[in-house]
Protein backbone atom coordinates (compact mmCIF):
# COMPACT_ATOMS: atom_id res chain seq x y z
CA UNK A 1 0.00 0.00 0.00
CA UNK A 2 1.34 3.35 -0.70
CA UNK A 3 2.18 6.12 2.02
CA UNK A 4 0.14 8.92 1.68
CA UNK A 5 1.54 12.58 1.63
CA UNK A 6 0.64 12.77 5.46
CA UNK A 7 2.54 9.45 6.42
CA UNK A 8 4.99 10.23 4.35
CA UNK A 9 5.92 13.74 6.27
CA UNK A 10 5.40 11.89 9.98
CA UNK A 11 8.20 9.03 8.02
CA UNK A 12 10.33 11.78 7.08
CA UNK A 13 10.10 13.59 10.49
CA UNK A 14 10.78 10.67 12.57
CA UNK A 15 13.93 9.96 10.37
CA UNK A 16 15.14 13.33 10.80
CA UNK A 17 14.48 13.34 14.72
CA UNK A 18 16.56 9.77 14.51
CA UNK A 19 19.56 10.99 12.52
CA UNK A 20 19.51 14.41 14.99
CA UNK A 21 19.31 12.41 18.24
CA UNK A 22 22.25 9.69 16.84
CA UNK A 23 24.38 12.38 15.44
CA UNK A 24 23.86 14.60 19.27
CA UNK A 25 25.01 11.03 20.96
CA UNK A 26 27.94 10.87 18.53
CA UNK A 27 28.97 14.35 19.07
CA UNK A 28 28.83 13.93 22.80
CA UNK A 29 30.29 11.02 22.88
CA UNK A 30 33.14 12.28 20.80
CA UNK A 31 33.61 15.57 23.45
CA UNK A 32 33.83 12.86 26.87
CA UNK A 33 36.43 11.01 24.81
CA UNK A 34 38.59 13.82 24.07
CA UNK A 35 37.96 14.88 28.29
CA UNK A 36 38.79 11.40 29.27
CA UNK A 37 42.07 11.03 26.92
CA UNK A 38 43.40 14.24 27.54
CA UNK A 39 41.95 16.83 29.96
CA UNK A 40 41.45 14.15 32.55
CA UNK A 41 43.57 13.83 35.85
CA UNK A 42 42.32 10.57 36.56
CA UNK A 43 41.63 11.71 40.31
CA UNK A 44 37.86 13.91 40.37
CA UNK A 45 34.96 12.83 38.15
CA UNK A 46 33.92 13.80 34.49
CA UNK A 47 31.21 15.42 35.43
CA UNK A 48 27.81 15.58 32.78
CA UNK A 49 28.56 19.66 32.87
CA UNK A 50 31.95 19.45 31.12
CA UNK A 51 31.28 17.26 28.56
CA UNK A 52 28.28 20.07 27.79
CA UNK A 53 30.83 22.81 27.87
CA UNK A 54 33.08 20.61 25.59
CA UNK A 55 30.18 19.66 23.00
CA UNK A 56 29.40 23.31 22.68
CA UNK A 57 32.93 24.38 22.36
CA UNK A 58 33.58 21.80 20.05
CA UNK A 59 30.69 21.54 17.84
CA UNK A 60 28.63 24.79 18.46
CA UNK A 61 28.37 25.56 14.54
CA UNK A 62 26.29 22.65 13.89
CA UNK A 63 22.75 23.11 14.00
CA UNK A 64 21.86 19.89 16.20
CA UNK A 65 23.79 21.26 19.11
CA UNK A 66 23.34 25.39 18.46
CA UNK A 67 19.74 24.93 18.50
CA UNK A 68 19.32 23.25 21.75
CA UNK A 69 22.36 22.21 23.73
CA UNK A 70 23.55 18.99 25.18
CA UNK A 71 21.28 17.61 27.92
CA UNK A 72 22.73 16.42 31.02
CA UNK A 73 21.04 12.53 30.28
CA UNK A 74 22.90 12.97 26.94
CA UNK A 75 26.04 14.01 28.65
CA UNK A 76 25.41 11.10 31.12
CA UNK A 77 24.91 8.78 28.37
CA UNK A 78 27.87 9.65 26.00
CA UNK A 79 30.16 9.23 29.60
CA UNK A 80 28.66 5.83 29.75
CA UNK A 81 29.65 4.77 26.53
CA UNK A 82 32.79 5.68 26.75
CA UNK A 83 33.82 4.49 29.64
CA UNK A 84 32.22 1.03 28.57
CA UNK A 85 34.52 1.12 25.79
Amino acid sequence: MPRTKTSTRKHTARRQAKYRADARMRMAAHAASQILNFEWDGRRPVKPGQVIAKTSAMYGNCHEVRDQAITPAEARAALDHVLSR
